[in-house]
């Protein structure tokens, strides 16, 4: 008698230990999953933010003295903007000769992703891994996730747009190339995080002409962009009369302020 009557308070022990285990277990998934939707959550919502800054920037773009003020809600990640980072060099060759018309840095973004398990590092956002396009404006922008720092951020920058056309003229056609870059390094140096306010502003836009007589029949140049060691170039096509070649060579910096306001 006296062994049952000890079996039964330990066998209700066992059974109250193991239903405290069972119900910590499901707490511990449940609070777990909960995070790991809410980092995915944060995750998805600071990449539709940096979307919308870089709409921000496009909407101003080539509009001198127009700006844009937008809000970042934060989600967990550092805001950055470095006017002195991202060089861009600009290399111009016909064959025979060549000639860099630009070297300087033109700055970029970065945002701090909030920790999540999606491994997208290398993946764009917006435009390409080409430094350099001939297409639309809105092939400009390079948006894309790296690893820096050991963590993952949204970087965003700017790569030149290249194009030609030809026009008629008394001396006859010329072949007109023209190069256009953005340029963000007359920003603020901003390490920001959590809500607040950036203005993006068009300060100007710079540039310069060169008009080139060539002799003989040309019928391609190259224009090559490295950026940051990334090396990229497109082929443009032109058009030749008799024995020589007309080119005038275009280039064009669109000027822009990105800076913290209170608000």
């Amino acid at each position: 008698m006296k062994s049952k009557a000890l079996t039964t308070p330990v066998s209700s022990i066992l059974l109250i230990s193991s239903f405290t285990i069972i119900i910590l277990a499901t707490y511990n998934i449940a609070f777990s999953a909960v995070n790991v939707r809410s980092y995915r959550l944060n995750y998805a919502a600071a990449k539709h933010e940096m979307l919308a800054l870089e709409d921000a920037i496009r909407s101003v773009s080539w509009s001198p003295k127009s700006s844009i003020i937008i809000k970042f809600h934060g989600y967990g990640g550092e805001f950055e903007v470095n006017p002195n980072g991202r060089r861009l060099i600009i290399n111009v060759s016909d064959g025979s000769a060549s000639a860099i018309i630009f070297n300087s840095t033109i700055g970029y973004v970065e945002y701090e992703l909030p920790a999540a398990d999606i491994g997208e590092v290398g993946w764009y956002l917006r435009g390409s891994s080409e430094p350099i396009v001939n297409q639309s404006f809105r092939e400009a922008a390079q948006m894309y996730i790296r690893v820096n720092d050991d963590e993952q951020k949204i970087y965003l920058g700017y790569r030149p747009l290249v194009f030609s056309y030809t026009e008629d003229s008394d001396e006859g056609i010329i072949n007109v190339i023209r190069i256009l870059v953005i340029n963000l390094n007359s920003s603020e140096s901003i390490h920001s995080s959590g809500s607040f306010h950036v203005r993006i502003r068009c300060l100007n836009i710079t540039g310069w002409t060169r008009r080139y007589s060539i002799s003989g029949s040309l019928s391609s140049v190259n224009v090559k962009a490295i950026i940051d060691d990334n090396v990229g170039s497109v082929i443009l096509p032109l058009l030749s009369e008799g024995d020589h070649t007309l080119v005038r060579l275009e280039l064009l910096i669109c000027n822009l302020k990105i800076e913290r306001v209170i608000g």
